[in-house]
C-alpha cells in the first residue's frame, strides 16, 4: 500500500508537466498542421484550384469598372450570385493582375485567420494561457472547413472572422453592435440573416430592429450605387441557386435531399427544410427557456452557436466550409475538456462530430474504405456504381451537424456555464497551465 502510494504521488507531482507536454504538443501538431494544410498545400498542390470563389468576384468588380453588370460572368464559370454590394469588397484588388489579386486575397485571408486565432485565445487566456493557445489552436488551425475557404478564396473568411469577432463582443458584454454585424453577415450570404433567431429568442426588440434597419440601410445603398436592374438581377438568381446544392459537398438538408431525391424535387425539398428549421428552432427555444437567469454574454454564446446549426442544417447552399462558423463554440468545449473538466454528457458524440467536421478531407481523399479500396471521393465519381453507400456516407456530415444540435441542447447549461467561466474570468487559476 505504501508502495502504491509513493507511485500515485509520484505521479501526481509528474501531472503538471504532463499537461504541459500535451498542450504544447497540441500546440506544435495543430500549427504544423496550419501550414501545410492553410499554406503549403493549397500554393504547391491545389494551385488550380486556388482563388477559384475569389476570381468570380474579381471579375465582377472588374465588370462594374469597366461599366458592364457585375452579373455578366462568361458561361463556362459558375455565376457571380451575391448581393451588388459585396462586389465593393473585391474593388481594391480589381486592377492587379489576377495572380497577384489572388496571392493578395490569400494573404488577406490568413492576416484575418492569424487575428481570429488571437481573438479565440484572448477569450479564455486568463484562465491558463497554454491551456487558451492549446485550445485555440485546436479549434483553428485543425479545420479543413477554413481551409477549404482559403484554397478557394470564399468570402465566407470574412464571415468566418467577423463571427470571431462577435463572440469577443459577447464575452465583453457589448452586444450593441451584433445585429448591424449580422446584417452585414447576411449582405455577403444570405444564409447568416438565420442567426438574427438569437433576438426571436431572447426577445430583443431593440436588436431586431437594429438588425432590419440596417439590412434596410445596406439594401439602399446597394439601389443607390447599383441601380434597380442589377438588384432585380439579384433577385432573380434565388430560384436557381438551389441547384447548386447538389453539385458540391454540403452539410444540409437540401443537399441530403439531393442525394436520394435528385436536384428537381424543390416543391418536396423547401417544405421540408422548413419544417426541419421550425422544428430545431422549437427545440432550441424550449431548452434556452429553462435557464431564463443566465447571464446575457454566455446565453447569447449558446445562442449563437444554436442558431449557427440550424442556419447550417436548414440553409440550402451550405457547403463542408460553413463548418469554420462553429470555431468559438468548439474552442470553449475543447478549452473545457482539456483542463479536466467532466460536466459535459455524451463527449464522444461531441469528439465525432468534431472529427468528421475538422478532417474530413483527410477522410474524403485518402482513407481507402477496406471493404472497397476505394476512397470517398472515388466512390462520389462512380456513385452510379456504388449509389447507396456514396448516398449513406455523403449524408454524414448532415447527421453529425444534427446530432451535434441535439448534443448542443442536451449540454445547454452546461455549455452557459463554459462560456460563462471562459467570458467571466478576472485573474489566472492557480490549478490550469
Amino acid at each position: 500500500m505504501e508502495k502504491m502510494s509513493r507511485l500515485y504521488s509520484t505521479v501526481f507531482a509528474l501531472r503538471p508537466q504532463l499537461r504541459t507536454l500535451l498542450l504544447s504538443l497540441v500546440i506544435v501538431s495543430s500549427m504544423l498542421f496550419y501550414l501545410y494544410y492553410g499554406i503549403y498545400k493549397p500554393l504547391s498542390q491545389n494551385f488550380d484550384v486556388q482563388g477559384l470563389d475569389f476570381y468570380r468576384g474579381y471579375m465582377a468588380a472588374a465588370n462594374l469598372l469597366d461599366g458592364r453588370s457585375v452579373y455578366d460572368i462568361p458561361a463556362w464559370f459558375n455565376r457571380y450570385s451575391y448581393f451588388p454590394l459585396s462586389v465593393v469588397i473585391y474593388l481594391p484588388f480589381s486592377r492587379l493582375p489576377v495572380y497577384e489579386a489572388s496571392l493578395a486575397w490569400f494573404a488577406l485571408s490568413h492576416g484575418l485567420v492569424l487575428a481570429s486565432f488571437f481573438i479565440v485565445y484572448k477569450l479564455g487566456a486568463t484562465q491558463g494561457k497554454l491551456l487558451s493557445a492549446a485550445a485555440a489552436s485546436a479549434a483553428v488551425f485543425l479545420s479543413m472547413p477554413l481551409y477549404q475557404t482559403l484554397q478557394t478564396g470564399n468570402i465566407n473568411i470574412l464571415i468566418f472572422s467577423g463571427l470571431c469577432l462577435a463572440y469577443l463582443l459577447m464575452a465583453k458584454n457589448r452586444p450593441g453592435l451584433l445585429p448591424a454585424l449580422l446584417a452585414v453577415f447576411a449582405s455577403i450570404k444570405l444564409a447568416p440573416a438565420a442567426l438574427a433567431a438569437v433576438y426571436l429568442r431572447r426577445k430583443d426588440v431593440r436588436g431586431l430592429i437594429v438588425f432590419v434597419l440596417t439590412s434596410l440601410a445596406l439594401a439602399c445603398a446597394s439601389l443607390v450605387i447599383f441601380g434597380l436592374h442589377e438588384n432585380l438581377q439579384y433577385l432573380k438568381q434565388f430560384p436557381e441557386l438551389s441547384k447548386y446544392s447538389h453539385f458540391f459537398h454540403g452539410m444540409s438538408l437540401t443537399f441530403v435531399s439531393g442525394l436520394f431525391l435528385g436536384g428537381n424535387q424543390l416543391y418536396l425539398i423547401l417544405p421540408a427544410s422548413l419544417a426541419l428549421f421550425a422544428f430545431l428552432v422549437w427545440f432550441w427555444f424550449r431548452k434556452a427557456g429553462a435557464y431564463p437567469a443566465a447571464a446575457n454574454g454566455p446565453a447569447m454564446a449558446v445562442d449563437f452557436f444554436m442558431a449557427t446549426l440550424v442556419m447550417t442544417l436548414t440553409a440550402p447552399s451550405i457547403w463542408l466550409m460553413y463548418g469554420a462558423l462553429f470555431t468559438v463554440p468548439f474552442y470553449a468545449v475543447i478549452h473545457s475538456l482539456l483542463s479536466g473538466r467532466k460536466g459535459f454528457k455524451a463527449v464522444p458524440v461531441f469528439v465525432l462530430a468534431f472529427i468528421l467536421n475538422s478532417f474530413w478531407e483527410i477522410f474524403y481523399y485518402q482513407v481507402p474504405l477496406p471493404f472497397a479500396n476505394l476512397t470517398l471521393r472515388q466512390i462520389w465519381l462512380q456513385r452510379e456504381i456504388w449509389p447507396m453507400l456514396a448516398r449513406g456516407f455523403f449524408s454524414l456530415h448532415f447527421l453529425s451537424a444534427l446530432a451535434l444540435f441535439f448534443w448542443a441542447g442536451a449540454n445547454y447549461g452546461e455549455l452557459l456555464k463554459v462560456f460563462s467561466e471562459i467570458f467571466g474570468a478576472e485573474s489566472e487559476r492557480k490549478d490550469l497551465i
